[in-house]
């Protein structure tokens, strides 16, 4: 009798068998590749070839090379650098290497691994065309000349303290590029000094010749032994520097009418003439930035421009010729907007508006608190602004009506109706903050109180020795401060100048966060080291 398997077990184990499972690749291969051997030998001297070949533990891609790939010091012509098997690079010398001269090769990011794309980082090659390997070196960090924030991939280079062209027209004698975190290590270097420079090289021949490339420059210094530890870590501070000479960067007609125009630099005065007519009766207004930078030209009369070419000049000559073209045609209505803003002696409510003001009718803007009509009185501060002021309390909240017609533009607009309600906050809701500065820097200074998103709130110059800020009615929350060096006392931060050997003016932002408490008065003492 033959043996019978019984059908349920069939049944399971034809089930099993139909199962369909995924197939494990195994774990992620997150090791980036080693280098195994290398010609010449890390570590070499008298090395004499004009090609280096570079084997690694597995398969290999190359990525962005020419831009990644480092020699120090930098040859006259770039290498040539091509994948050669499935683990080897070859880097083809297109200049000769100096005679007794220690070299740096760093690879970078420049070899990946050929399944996951893990960069080969912080592989360095040294080698030596003489019977010795230089020892010394230079360290610091690159950190933005406002922000204070580390800088990243910016090329940090070494010139003799003679040589006062090759940052802008050669080659600088070493170089290397900065990590993630702003630090940068250039060693086995010869004994002497140097001078210091950083750039953010945008065409990758190691020189500042674009006028968007950012630099950092410092004075002499001495390669050191690495192992000494009594000297500070150097500080370069990148910067962009301003023009040299005025520019127009933009020049746009905006829907409202304005042509808005952008300089490179500060302007003091502009001066805007049609190019195909002269007399009749258009005029400009203009309109400037805080900084001066950027300005609104309002024309008297649009129906008189019918795109016309206009020469733009300033105190510093003539700039370009641009059109007046509108893009959309102007809104019928004019708009306007209400704010309530606090003062340091108490609060006004600005109204302001998208086109410049011909006439004002004040007896169409109300100020309604608890439903009865407030005095105020309305004052008009510039061409698109009015401020109503009155005793606005705090914890009292006010309605603000403007009718139509208030307003009527130079255009013959006129606004619809508007009507908004404001609040100002209460006593105990807003918080007091007192500061007192200790420095031996000399000033002027700006103080600037900065929100959680690093906007600037309050601003408040100080000279010494009396530093000390009180800011009243200020919205809870934790802010931070950051103190700004004016040397030339124009109200803003500037920028360095690389011929005249002037740094960026000097910003120093506070090490923690200022924590606004409502109804409590903080007190900050700021001493700086």
């Amino acid at each position: 009798m033959r043996n019978r398997v019984p059908l349920a077990l069939v049944v399971v184990f034809a089930t099993a068998c139909a199962q369909v499972r995924e197939i494990s690749g195994g774990d992620k291969d997150e090791q980036a590749p080693v280098l195994l051997e290398s010609i010449p030998r890390d570590q070499s001297t008298s090395f004499t070839g004009d090609r280096i070949i570079l084997r690694f533990d597995e398969r290999i891609q190359l990525d962005r090379a020419r831009d990644r790939l480092l020699i120090s010091p930098p040859l006259s012509e770039p290498p040539t650098v091509r994948i050669t098997g499935p683990r080897e690079v070859t880097i083809s010398l297109n200049a000769a290497l100096l005679p007794n001269t220690t070299y740096v090769l760093g690879i970078g990011e420049a070899v990946k691994d050929l399944t996951e794309g893990n960069a080969a980082q912080g592989l360095d090659l040294v080698f030596s065309t003489g019977p010795i390997l230089d020892s010394l070196s230079v360290s610091g960090i690159v950190v933005n000349a406002f922000s204070g924030a580390p800088e990243k991939d910016v090329m940090v280079m070494l010139y003799a303290p003679s040589d006062t062209a090759s940052f802008r027209i050669g080659r600088p004698a070493y170089a290397t590029r900065c990590d993630k975190d702003g630090r940068f290590h250039l060693r086995n270097l010869p004994a002497g000094a140097y001078t210091l420079h950083g750039l953010r090289d945008q065409n990758g021949n190691y020189r500042y010749d674009l006028p968007n490339e950012e630099i950092a420059f410092h004075g002499n210094v001495n390669a050191m032994d690495h192992r000494d530890t009594t000297t500070s870590p150097i500080v370069l501070r990148l910067f962009q520097e301003a023009p040299q000479v005025q520019l127009l960067r933009e020049a746009r007609t905006l829907n409202d009418g304005a042509l808005r125009v952008v300089f490179a630099r500060p302007a003091s005065d502009i001066h805007i003439r049609d190019v195909a007519r002269t007399g009749g009766s258009l005029q400009w207004s203009t309109e400037w930035s805080r900084d001066r930078d950027t300005v609104l030209l309002w024309p008297s009369d649009t129906t008189l421009l019918q795109e016309g070419r206009y020469a733009l000049s300033t105190e510093e000559g003539a700039l370009d010729t641009v059109r007046y073209r509108p893009l959309t045609p102007m809104p019928y209505r004019l708009a306007v907007s209400a704010t309530l803003m606090e003062q340091d002696n108490g609060a006004e409510i600005v109204l302001t508006t998208t086109r410049p003001i011909a006439m004002l009718d004040s007896t169409a803007i109300q100020v309604l608190e608890d439903s009865l009509p407030m005095a105020t009185r309305v004052e008009r501060t510039n061409d698109r602004t009015a401020h109503l002021r009155g005793q606005f309390r705090p914890g009292a909240s006010y309605t603000v009506r403007v009718l139509p017609s208030a307003f009527t533009d130079r255009y013959g607009g006129q606004n619809d109706s508007l009507t908004v309600r404001l609040g100002r906050a209460a006593e105990n809701s807003t918080g007091t903050l007192r500061i007192t500065l200790r420095t031996e820097a000399a000033g002027p200074f700006l103080l600037q109180l900065l929100d959680g998103q690093g906007r600037s709130v309050r601003t408040q110059r100080l000279t010494p020795p009396e530093m000390q800020v009180i800011w009243e009615r200020l919205q809870p929350g934790f802010h931070s401060l950051r103190l700004i060096q004016d040397n030339n006392d124009n109200g803003r931060w500037d920028t360095g100048i690389l011929n005249a050997s002037v740094q960026p003016e000097n910003v120093w932002p506070y090490t923690g966060t200022v924590n606004v408490r409502a109804a409590w008065d903080l007190g900050v003492e700021w001493t700086l080291e």
